[in-house]
């Protein structure tokens, strides 16, 4: 836990980044992986193999965009950089180490960006944050409470009394992809909401539950418009997805508990399916384990239509 903390520390991340607990994901993360690295592997070598065979099928090589390329894991960073003359790794957070990483390569940009095109109004809803800084605000009350925030926020809500009850509309940036022969995105799209509802819960009391499922569901459904769209614009260009579609408590195989990942959101394409064994006993609990079932897809413009939707179907109880 101290090795953790102090990772997280030393993150080179906006505070903002850091308080909505973007960086602690990021390092737990990595620590899940050094104790469940053998259970992983399957999972990592598909994921791989499938961005492998995306990128093989690219007509031009002249720019890769990862999307959610997080701690490199499952992305062949090595055989890209070889193939394409440029890429650009896309997340809030890179780690010192893969910062190192892609710096060993001359073609590999690291950006730092808010794929959901959310994060940062979320943000900016509580009432104990400053919406145009990184540092969160001191509750109201104290000495050094911001009286200029204070006023602006009771002028806005004067003016815009919607403003306590509306959860943003996510924005994803589709500048991201400009000028991309392959657009991955990387085990990202179910985790998008996740850290946003989140906040939302321990910050804004004031939103109905209706609102949160809509808002996690429409975060899913931009980030699905923003490959589609980029996939039909650019017929020349290949847009891999790797997505969560199904996640499974289970004892021994047994199902205890099944929760659709993408909040209710259909990927109805055929793709390669694999289990990734994400959480083995005694990693969450100790008379449980949890796997994710995974859903890739090479080429999301070609992929033929599936008739089923795997999330909303294998998830009913």
């Amino acid at each position: 836990m101290i090795v953790e903390y102090i990772q997280h520390l030393s993150l080179p991340v906006p505070r903002w980044v850091k308080a909505m607990g973007f960086g602690r994901e990021v390092v737990s993360m990595q620590a899940r992986h050094e104790r469940c690295r053998e259970a992983w592997a399957p999972h990592l070598e598909a994921a791989r193999a499938l961005i492998t065979e995306a990128a093989e099928s690219c007509v031009k090589t002249d720019h890769a965009v990862i999307l959610g390329s997080g701690l490199l894991l499952d992305i062949p960073l090595g055989e890209l950089a070889a193939r394409f003359e440029r890429i650009d790794l896309i997340d809030l957070v890179h780690t010192r180490h893969v910062r190192r990483q892609a710096k060993a390569f001359g073609n590999v940009n690291i950006i730092e960006a808010d794929i959901s095109g959310a994060a940062r109004s979320v943000y900016s809803l509580s009432m104990t944050a400053e919406p145009d800084g990184d540092r969160p605000a001191p509750p109201i009350g104290m000495k050094a409470t911001s009286h200029a925030y204070i006023a602006a926020t009771v002028e806005d809500t004067l003016a815009n009394p919607s403003a306590l009850i509306d959860l943003p509309v996510p924005a994803p940036d589709p500048a991201l992809l400009d000028g991309a022969n392959l657009v991955v995105s990387a085990n990202l799209v179910s985790q998008l909401p996740l850290l946003l509802m989140g906040w939302i819960e321990a910050h804004c009391p004031w939103a109905e539950d209706d609102a949160k499922d809509a808002f996690a569901r429409s975060v899913v459904d931009h980030h699905l418009a923003l490959l589609q769209n980029f996939a039909t614009d650019n017929p020349e260009s290949r847009v891999a997805l790797i997505a969560e579609v199904l996640r499974l408590v289970h004892d021994a195989g047994t199902p205890v508990r099944k929760i659709d990942a993408l909040f209710g959101a259909q990927i109805l394409n055929e793709g390669h399916e694999w289990w990734w064994d994400i959480a083995p006993r005694p990693e969450i609990d100790n008379d449980v384990d949890v796997k994710l079932r995974i859903l890739g897809i090479p080429d999301l413009a070609r992929a033929p239509q599936s008739r089923i939707c795997r999330n909303t179907t294998l998830a009913a109880p």
